[in-house]
């Protein structure tokens, strides 16, 4: 099992949910579910400020100063990418789509114009960062 399992399943099942609860909501009318789709949104964006604060991407992990001075600065390296550092701009683009479903939030409870456009916003920036872990999925 990989250890980054929660870095790259916990987002993707927000993005769902999220999405699918919108999208209830846009075509039954139900205010509630349009509310909830900008709700984990908001939500996915607190985790992926989580996860970057509390160091799941640092790069102390994989190289130390010893090893920066000793490297000869002259060979190229054709080493892959970490599958965290892989997942870091998903999560820099969740934390937008989390900026995002506020404004959205906010037009939906007082059904101001705009409110779609916030929507699909929110939507197509987690969506991104969906698409972002699927392909650094394909590394592994």
């Amino acid at each position: 099992m990989i250890p980054d399992t929660i870095l790259y399943t916990v987002p993707q099942w927000f993005v769902f949910v999220a999405i699918i609860a919108s999208v209830y909501g846009w075509v039954e009318q139900k205010k509630v579910f349009r509310l909830m789709g900008a709700v984990l949104f908001f939500l996915l964006g607190i985790f992926s400020l989580y996860a970057l604060l509390t160091g799941s991407f640092s790069s102390r992990e994989y190289l130390t100063p010893a090893e920066i001075i000793s490297h000869e600065m002259e060979e190229e390296i054709f080493e892959e990418l970490p599958f965290s550092a892989q997942l870091f701009p998903a999560y820099i683009i969740f934390l937008l789509s989390g900026l995002l479903s506020v404004p959205a939030f906010f037009l939906q409870w007082r059904e101001l114009k705009g409110k779609n456009l916030f929507v699909i916003l929110t939507a197509f920036t987690s969506i991104a960062g969906f698409f972002i872990i699927v392909d650094a999925l394909k590394s592994l």
